[in-house]
């Protein structure tokens, strides 16, 4: 594999999935010749991910990428503690073998992330019927599964390292038990029926404001202008909340001691664009298109590397130029209209 400096040679360019669908349906035209020209073309582990998703379609979208002659885009992982960096990588790599390489990395960690999206879903509306401890519950056995894994793993360690991996793999189940347990008794306390709740439904009512309002804010600096139709608000205002406190930017929620850096920021915006109604995607209470709303997210904080990020998803466009444009990050994201697909 030859690893290429992010910025040598041909602009960088990220395609959104539905990109890549147009190619797989319809060939690449004189559109996706131009590109091919034109760019340096990326794809990330996200869309491996879709790929894999694409039952039967496998095959056709890693032979379009390897027509494309795409790059992998990574972000640098340092060693050790797999601290997550504000850099990342290009390869030149066989995409078919990346694929499969992705795919056997994620056998045991597929089940652990599916279950912590269940909460996210819920709180969209999704998983009408179950309750917050169903869900907690199926994030127990997960991680139960999880560590299971890694003691099997631990066997083939010396005695005294194996040791200390399934000591610390009690401890690590215990915390995460009683982290669960704290956050659904704290969570009943303000809901009064898990079973029909829909976190953003109840949020935007509670406000009064929605997409309907939101949705007429023109850049430039739409984030401020959104801040400044909530900070009014006597909710916030009770609060003295500031911009930053609003958007969750201060710092990172998962690991508060650790750098909190523009692409994983990007997140944390999208999501809550999302959330206040800021174009949001549509049917997110339905499992398939919240799946695919979390890949968007994570689409748009890879493509913040690159030079320029193409989608025919207007709504995904917004949000995304919207987190740009506050993060001060020049990567030009551009909605594509393709006519007769």
């Amino acid at each position: 594999m030859n690893s290429i400096p992010r910025h040598q040679g041909k602009p960088i360019l990220y395609l959104d999935q539905n990109i890549l669908d147009v190619f797989v349906k319809s060939g690449f035209g004189e559109f996706g010749c131009n590109l091919m020209d034109n760019y340096k073309i990326v794809y990330s582990d996200e869309t491996l991910k879709e790929i894999k998703r694409s039952i039967g379609y496998e095959n056709k979208f890693l032979a379009v990428l390897k027509e494309l002659e795409a790059y992998h885009l990574e972000v640098v992982v340092e060693q050790p503690g797999f601290l997550i960096t504000d850099q990342a990588t290009i390869t030149d790599r066989d995409v078919f073998q990346a694929f499969e390489e992705y795919c056997q990395s994620q056998i045991e960690y597929e089940n652990v992330e599916r279950a912590m999206q269940q909460w996210l879903l819920k709180f969209s509306g999704g998983r009408v019927g179950d309750t917050i401890s169903d869900i907690h519950g199926e994030h127990l056995e997960a991680f139960s599964q999880l560590m299971d894994g890694m003691l099997n793993n631990a066997e083939e360690f010396p005695l005294e390292i194996s040791g200390q991996i399934a000591e610390y793999s009690k401890v690590m189940a215990e915390q995460f038990e009683v982290s669960l347990k704290q956050s659904e008794e704290l969570m009943e306390v303000n809901i009064v029926d898990s079973k029909s709740w829909n976190g953003i439904k109840e949020f935007r009512e509670a406000l009064n404001i929605g997409p309907k309002e939101l949705n007429n804010i023109k850049p430039p600096r739409v984030l401020e202008q959104i801040w400044k139709v909530y900070r009014d608000l006597k909710i916030y205002n009770n609060q003295r909340m500031e911009f930053e406190d609003f958007f969750q930017l201060k710092e990172n929620s998962i690991h508060p001691d650790r750098p909190y850096y523009k692409h994983q920021k990007i997140t944390g915006i999208y999501n809550f664009l999302n959330t206040l109604g800021y174009y949001p995607d549509s049917n997110i209470h339905k499992e398939k298109r919240f799946v695919a709303a979390m890949s968007d997210n994570s689409h748009a904080a890879m493509a913040s590397f690159c030079h320029l990020l193409l989608s025919r998803d207007n709504s995904f466009v917004k949000k995304v130029q919207a987190a740009y444009e506050h993060l001060n990050i020049p990567t030009i994201v551009k909605l594509v209209v393709i006519e007769n697909v």
